[in-house]
């Protein structure tokens, strides 16, 4: 899904969405397709009006967060949308059987190119990125933890404020589970949820499979480009053939 098929085409043009790419790919391990489908996906929540905040868990070194303020600033000369930005800093936690043999593997190290020590980020190099770009407190707020003791605060916290796009690259079963079950209720009507590692990782998407079928959900699961991660729309139920 890109700038073109979520109806905003006219929004963004190349020059934009590459000044933004350059700035946040070198602290961001999503493909470009799933940055700019990030951004994408403010900008469609700010038009359509939808209510709430951005919110990541799972915000690493900060680029797709940052790329979702830029956006912001870059279309509409302020952010509009404060970005929530959530991670442990002290990489992924442990893989469980749900994981599935995978990602036990790569956990153990068996893919050094792309094992960044376990995911691990240092919460200074977001800092500093914000900073750079010079994004005053009022627009982003950092927590720090794992999620089953962060996520469920913040969702309290949101609840009368409600979110408009929630960002999900938590990667294992456990992670997206607590997101899911704490976030998407508050997430608003016509909310997006971006689900970075549906295809990645086994457990995510049983994690995602199992939390619509337990809730009895109808909302669509769509792929992003090449595979490169997964949405919905959060919708009661389609009000014509034409939603997407």
């Amino acid at each position: 899904m890109t700038f073109q098929q979520l109806g905003i085409a006219e929004e963004m043009n190349a020059s934009s969405i590459k000044g933004i790419l350059d700035a946040v790919t070198p602290y961001s391990m999503v493909h470009e397709t799933g940055i700019i489908f990030t951004m994408a996906a403010v900008v469609y929540a700010i038009k359509h009006t939808v209510p709430g905040v951005i919110l990541e868990c799972g915000t690493w070194r900060g680029g797709c967060s940052v790329a979702m303020l830029l956006v912001q600033r870059e279309l509409f000369g302020k952010v509009l949308k404060p970005v929530y930005m959530l991670d442990s800093f002290e990489g992924l936690p442990q893989v469980d059987q749900r994981d599935g043999p995978l990602a036990a593997e790569w956990q153990a190290g068996a893919d050094q190119e792309k094992y960044f020590d376990n995911c691990r980020a240092a919460q200074e190099d977001l800092v500093n990125l914000l900073k750079q770009h010079q994004f005053p407190a009022t627009e982003y707020k950092l927590v720090r933890g794992w999620f089953d003791s962060t996520v469920p605060g913040i969702a309290s916290e949101l609840s009368g404020h409600g979110i408009a796009v929630l960002r999900l690259d938590g990667d294992w079963y456990a992670s997206t589970d607590v997101s899911l079950r704490s976030l998407c209720p508050i997430t608003s009507e016509r909310g997006i949820v971006v689900i970075d590692d549906y295809y990645a990782w086994d457990g995510c998407a049983r994690a995602v499979h199992d939390y619509l079928s337990k809730h009895d959900l109808p909302y669509r699961i769509k792929s992003l480009p090449y595979n490169f991660g997964a949405y919905f729309i959060k919708r009661a139920g389609r009000g014509s053939f034409n939603e997407f």
